[in-house]
């Protein structure tokens, strides 16, 4: 007996150790799923205010909460989420907590100011619209004097055009959705949020396809937070959104309308067509010479009109067709893409190679055959052959190892302009030219183009007055050959004594103007044209021109003053000046002792002689200009 109840013993011992064991086995925290109140707002008003309780965890069904306001139920007008509830406050309800009742349990919330005299909203009507739609506002306490009222609607004031104690008439101003706001007598109260009716008043396009980008038109499109847009009844997704405009992208549906809602309120409609394109699947061949026959194969070519069937833009001869084939005959033209356009709607686009060789003979001309031409940069170079097509986005050429800009293609010729090469390049470069990559024979020999040098034909100085004292402005044209005109001044410079200058390029005729202090002005200058590939220099001097000159006689000394334009400065190195006078048809020289002052219109000189009644001369020599000028001279001396 004392056995058994050993054993006994035992076995009670060991199931509670077991059932300890399972019991922290399955040990966990249980789940709080209380409703709960966060916070309300607004946190004050009166009878009727529409005051939003956030928290979690309320019931979805309405009919088991009830919304205390002091102690007074309120009524639940909107349950936007298991987090939020939309109560209005019940009359005379005082100051105190907001409760909620959930399945007969009690929350307490923050606590709700009653304002006895603030003014009383029991109606909004209508409660959408547009700025100035008229709204008539119901309710108790307001004031009978206009000004003393003021009405919000999302914080923005509208215009009060009647006011009574019991209701307010106010235009809608341009503003947003939210809540209308009455004041006062300085008390303001929230009423129920007015919305605005969006208006669609355009589409871009009243058709299209599925993907494609659409740009919708009106107005209040950004009034709420909550858009949707949807064609036929299917949403679509919004790109962009402003209170003028959206930016959508057509979702698959089929043709209906377009309309837009904004916080649930819906816009006008309008239509919209989808459109199915032709798509091709394949072709009978990828690659052919032209007037072959080719089929494509594909789906949606019946239209109300016969397909029309394009290889990179040169429009086939459609032999026939069905909605699932077509058979054209290939036109004359180049590589690129097979389309189908049927009513105006385009296919997928289908590469197509043509099968043929290009021939490169001449340049220029065809006869007599020419294989070198020599210009500058820019130069128009046409190339002679055949089997070029009729597409630039084919053809390539080049000059040297640069691509040259195609300018025209026509089957018999391409035109393109000579590249810009740098000043490391030798001037002899070597022409090729590709269609699709594929280099043309030339069964000529090799075409080549030679860079020019530019060359200096004539040149002109004129000096004019700057507008600054001491300093005037010159300026320099210099015309010549194989200046840069296509691209002026890209590789065209041009000197000045040695000074480079901007250059203003015409054709073959080049500007520079630049400012010099007036006693510097020379009568001779080197100007020096250059290019990449070389320099011409010319030694430019200016005409001598003696306008006349005066004597006169100064402390026992005669003077002769010259006066003309051209002389240049005392700088000048090859000058000179000499008087004469002519007795009897005979020139007899004056000597001179020196020139006194040399300046660009004017040089003095001194010489001991004696003046009698006769013709006397002057004569100027700059380098290789002379000028000369006789006059009469009276012997009276010029007595100062």
């Amino acid at each position: 007996m004392i056995y058994k109840n050993s054993i006994y013993s035992l076995l009670l011992v060991v199931l509670a150790m077991c059932f300890s064991q399972c019991a922290k086995k399955f040990e966990y925290e249980p789940t709080d799923n209380s409703a709960v109140i966060d916070s309300i707002s607004p946190r004050r008003g009166t009878e009727n205010t529409q005051v939003r309780i956030y928290g979690k965890n309320f019931p979805v069904d309405t009919a088991k909460i009830r919304a205390l306001f002091n102690n007074k139920q309120g009524l639940i007008i909107e349950k936007s989420t298991n987090n939020v509830i939309l109560a209005t406050v019940p009359y005379e309800a005082g100051t105190g907590n907001v409760m909620l009742q959930v399945n007969g349990q009690a929350v307490n919330g923050p606590t709700f100011t009653y304002d006895f005299d603030s003014p009383v909203i029991l109606e909004v009507l209508p409660l959408t619209g547009i700025a100035g739609t008229e709204v008539t506002i119901n309710g108790r306490k307001f004031s009978a004097t206009a000004a003393n009222n003021q009405v919000t609607i999302n914080g923005v004031p509208a215009t009060i055009t009647k006011s009574s104690t019991a209701q307010l008439i106010a235009q809608v101003p341009e503003a947003k959705n939210g809540p209308i706001t009455v004041t006062s007598n300085s008390i303001s109260n929230q009423g129920p949020v007015f919305k605005f009716i969006p208006h669609i008043t355009s589409l871009d396009k009243g058709s299209g396809y599925v993907g494609d980008v659409i740009k919708i038109a009106g107005r209040y499109f950004d009034a709420g937070t909550n858009l949707n847009v949807t064609f036929n009844g299917v949403t679509a997704a919004v790109n962009s959104v402003n209170s003028t405009g959206i930016e959508v992208k057509v979702p698959a549906s089929t043709s209906g309308h377009v309309m837009v809602t904004v916080d649930g309120v819906s816009s006008n409609t309008q239509p919209f067509t989808y459109k199915i394109a032709p798509t091709i699947t394949g072709l009978s061949k990828t690659s052919a010479f032209a007037q072959d026959t080719l089929t494509l194969f594909g789906a949606n070519f019946i239209g109300t009109a016969a397909p029309v069937v394009s290889f990179n833009g040169s429009v086939a001869t459609v032999l026939s067709h069905s909605a699932n084939q077509i058979k054209v005959q290939i036109p004359a033209g180049t590589n690129g893409n097979v389309l189908v356009t049927v009513d105006g709607v385009a296919s997928n686009a289908v590469p197509f190679s043509y099968l043929q060789n290009i021939v490169a003979s001449s340049l220029n001309q065809a006869s007599p055959v020419l294989r070198n031409v020599s210009g500058i940069d820019g130069a128009t170079v046409v190339i002679k052959g055949n089997s070029f097509g009729a597409q630039t986005n084919g053809i390539r050429v080049t000059v040297g190892n640069q691509n040259a800009q195609v300018v025209s293609v026509d089957d018999g010729n391409v035109t393109f302009l000579s590249p810009s090469f740098s000043s490391s390049q030798p001037n002899v470069q070597q022409i090729k030219i590709y269609r699709n990559n594929v280099e043309a024979s030339y069964p000529n020999g090799n075409l080549t183009f030679t860079y020019l040098e530019p060359t200096i034909l004539s040149s002109s100085c004129t000096i004019t007055p700057s507008g600054i004292l001491g300093f005037s402005m010159l300026t320099f044209v210099v015309s010549g050959n194989n200046y840069n005109a296509t691209a002026a001044n890209a590789n065209f410079e041009m000197f000045i004594d040695g000074i480079k200058y901007p250059a203003v390029v015409n054709a073959n005729a080049a500007t520079i103007t630049m400012t010099q202090p007036t006693g510097a002005i020379k009568n001779g200058y080197n100007i020096q044209v250059r290019n990449k590939w070389g320099a011409f220099i010319s030694a430019f001097q200016r005409n001598i021109t003696l306008n006349g000159f005066s004597r006169s006689f100064v402390n026992n000394t005669n003077w002769m003053t010259i006066v003309g334009d051209g002389f240049g400065n005392t700088a000048e190195t090859a000058r000179s000046v000499s008087i004469y006078r002519i007795n009897n048809g005979v020139k007899e020289t004056v000597n001179i002792n020196s020139i006194i002052s040399w300046s660009d219109d004017r040089i003095v000189v001194e010489f001991p002689s004696y003046i009698d009644d006769r013709t006397y001369g002057v004569e100027v020599k700059i380098n290789l200009k002379t000028a000369s000028k006789e006059q009469f001279l009276n012997h009276l001396p010029d007595v100062n």
